[in-house]
């Protein structure tokens, strides 16, 4: 349960900050394949985002349906991981992520491309340790704070 709300918070304050972001801060981040993604695609991407891993991060924090939206958030970090490697090999390791968004600044952190790379692997290992040790089903709907008449 501690892994689902570990990577709930991180989501929810990727989600936020990308939210209170300005635009030109995230264009090369939701976009760096230029011509590989149709435009539409990557502008959709870039507005849905920030909310998906709101919805995410809130529904692991209090424990709804945590193993469907530890996949989910599997399939999210696979994509993420998969462009920072391409970043890297452009030779682009050191520049700042922008993961978190504005909360970079607020925070006084700000991760490199490597260093959110790091996350986003932790970030995988508690989708593991989600879908494979949490208490739940894997669509439980019931909160994990609210007990059952069957489980006393």
């Amino acid at each position: 349960m501690v892994a689902g709300i570990i990577l709930g918070i991180i989501f929810v304050a990727a989600g936020f900050g990308k939210l209170l972001t300005e635009v030109e801060g995230f264009t090369m981040i939701f976009n760096p394949f230029p011509g590989f993604l149709a435009s539409a695609f990557a502008d959709a991407i870039f507005i849905w985002l920030p909310y998906l891993e709101i919805v995410i991060g809130l529904l692991l924090i209090i424990g709804v349906l945590p193993k469907l939206m530890a996949v989910i958030a599997a399939v999210l970090t696979a994509g993420f991981i998969t462009d920072k490697v391409w970043l890297l090999s452009q030779g682009l390791g050191y520049e700042p992520c922008t993961c978190f968004g504005i909360l970079d600044r607020i925070i006084g952190v700000e991760l490199s491309t490597a260093d959110s790379l790091y996350l986003d692997i932790i970030m995988l290992a508690l989708v593991v340790i989600v879908v494979f040790w949490h208490k739940s089903s894997f669509f439980n709907i019931y909160p994990q704070f609210i007990a059952r008449g069957n489980d006393e």
